[in-house]
């Protein structure tokens, strides 16, 4: 293989720009140099130059989504957000006071730190769930992560997030970890609820809809619609997925629980039946 078609592959099969430019130890304008057609003959030199200017563009600029707060940009090591600054700092707020008390376990899931009022830096790489479609098996495992966080954060803190979406949750690919984010709503357990998520508001249960309560429950649901969100059904209701995908999985995302420690333990009872125990790499 010649040098411009190792780099070709390498510019190809990369997951993003940073294990890129570590695994080539060269510099963005030496790879462009490299891979761009009118220097390399290969015939997928113009995607290999596509897929190295998006990857950069990404890492250098940020990639723009939409949370309860309005625009926010990350390129999957930084967030920064452009929205209302006042929601922003509710939800700065909110969880640095829960971080505060956390326990170290508890404090995983919260794996940043705020370098401004609008911005936080990531310690690992990690990747907003909006729009991701997953495998069976790594759908398994976030939402048991997104379950502990619940069952810490309610066992611990006496508190609910309300709003578990997918621009406020993010998963790290290397270690199957989930980074929560977006404490806009956060609220005491069996305190009143002031807001909620407008964008996903039939998410929610009925009862939190009409006694503006908060409950374990609201939590627990709000992750069962992110298993559905995440097998590909974008509403997140989950009664479509009934008839492609794993029976007693849907049958569990569409039950309804009010105790989060036996919530968890219920589906980890499950996935211990159904599925085998085994760390799959998740390459994106």
């Amino acid at each position: 293989m010649t040098d411009d078609s190792a780099m070709i592959t390498q510019v190809l099969q990369a997951t993003h720009y940073r294990a890129l430019a570590e695994g080539t130890a060269m510099t963005y304008r030496e790879m462009l140099k490299t891979v761009h057609p009118d220097k390399c003959k290969h015939p997928r030199a113009q995607d290999a130059t596509n897929r190295l200017l998006e990857m950069f563009r990404h890492f250098t600029s940020g990639t723009t989504f939409t949370d309860d707060s309005g625009s926010f940009l990350t390129n999957d090591h930084w967030v920064l957000f452009q929205g209302d600054k006042q929601a922003v700092a509710q939800a700065r707020r909110n969880q640095l006071e829960i971080a505060v008390g956390a326990t170290e376990h508890l404090k995983r899931y919260m794996p940043y730190s705020w370098d401004s009022d609008d911005s936080f830096l990531l310690s690992q790489r990690a990747i907003p769930l909006v729009n991701l479609t997953l495998p069976q098996d790594h759908v398994n495992w976030v939402v048991s992560r997104l379950l502990e966080f619940c069952m810490l954060l309610h066992r611990h803190t006496g508190r609910t997030h309300l709003g578990l979406t997918p621009a406020q949750v993010m998963l790290v690919p290397e270690t199957h970890g989930i980074v929560v984010a977006g404490f806009y709503h956060t609220s005491e357990l069996g305190g009143r609820v002031q807001t909620i998520s407008a964008a996903y508001r039939h998410w929610y249960p009925g009862q939190l809809l009409r006694d503006k309560k908060a409950a374990e429950n609201a939590d627990l649901e709000m992750v069962k619609r992110l298993g559905a969100y995440l097998l590909g059904d974008r509403s997140g209701l989950g009664t479509a997925l009934r008839k492609t995908h794993h029976r007693e999985f849907v049958d569990f995302l569409l039950s309804s629980d009010d105790d989060s420690l036996a919530c968890y333990e219920k589906y980890r009872e499950m996935l211990d039946k159904n599925f085998p125990s085994q760390f799959i790499h998740l390459n994106i």
